[in-house]
């Protein structure tokens, strides 16, 4: 449905399925959905959520998240066309809209670093991996738009643009990797849980990665219920047979809400 009389007010849908926009393709629908594919389109669907009262919960294509079992309340917002742009700077970095994906961008030369990168940029903003990388940030935070050099995620305001610099040494994680890899020494992740054998480990629909058991993956019809499950019996056994303490990567989608 159109809502709000404003012509660059985007269009807002009612009960969108959350599975239709995440990769682990499962999660019930959020109450209101909105595309916006520029800033005075942002602009107006920040001033219609706070005149309605709804959270905004910004949900970037190929979001490695897991959705609530029941669905979620809120304004779910994905950032398109002019959000998503990848520019060339005069200096040779790049401006890249947070809603672009990054993997492409890792075949310009300087940027191979983002060639396994998971996600848009938004994502890999949000985690921090990127932050070695970035030079500037336009973000929106009260009712206007901000340049500022560098910047971290805070709850208070939504990533618009990125400069990032070429030839920063980064490491991001793998598209999928369900647990975050905090770890100074000792065996890779993938290591640490083939020697556990858990490579292709299943509950239900959802298994762990047979070449790289670190990914977590939907492969038949999985809940979010049976993905936490999974999840929560690799750490609970990696704690007990080695000590070590698994954080998982793989977020709530939309989570905390903002703006």
């Amino acid at each position: 449905m159109a809502m709000g009389a404003a012509s660059s007010t985007p269009e807002v849908r009612s009960e969108e399925p959350l599975a239709r926009h995440l990769p682990l393709r499962c999660g019930g629908a959020i109450e209101h959905w909105v595309e916006v594919s520029d800033e005075a389109e942002l602009l107006a669907i920040v001033k219609l959520a706070r005149a309605e009262k709804w959270i905004i919960r910004p949900i970037p294509a190929f979001h490695d998240a897991i959705p609530p079992e029941n669905g979620l309340v809120g304004l779910g917002l994905r950032l398109c066309g002019e959000l998503e742009a990848v520019e060339v700077e005069a200096d040779g970095c790049i401006r890249v809209g947070a809603g672009a994906v990054l993997a492409p961008i890792g075949l310009r030369p300087g940027f191979e670093g983002l060639k396994q990168a998971p996600g848009t940029l938004l994502d890999a903003f949000e985690e921090g991996w990127i932050q070695p990388a970035i030079a500037r940030v336009r973000r929106f935070r009260g009712r206007s738009f901000e340049d500022m050099d560098g910047a971290q995620a805070d709850g208070a305001s939504l990533l618009v643009s990125a400069v990032l610099r070429p030839g920063t040494k980064l490491t991001p994680p793998r598209a999928g990797q369900a647990f975050a890899d905090t770890r100074r020494k000792g065996p890779a992740l993938r290591d640490l849980l083939r020697k556990a054998q858990f490579s292709g480990l299943r509950l239900h629909g959802a298994a762990l990665g047979e070449t790289d058991p670190a990914v977590l993956v939907n492969v038949d019809g999985a809940t979010p219920r049976h993905l936490r499950t999974l999840l929560s019996a690799v750490r609970d056994r990696i704690a007990t047979t080695t000590g070590i303490q698994l954080e998982e990567r793989l977020v709530p989608a939309g989570r905390g809400g903002r703006l």
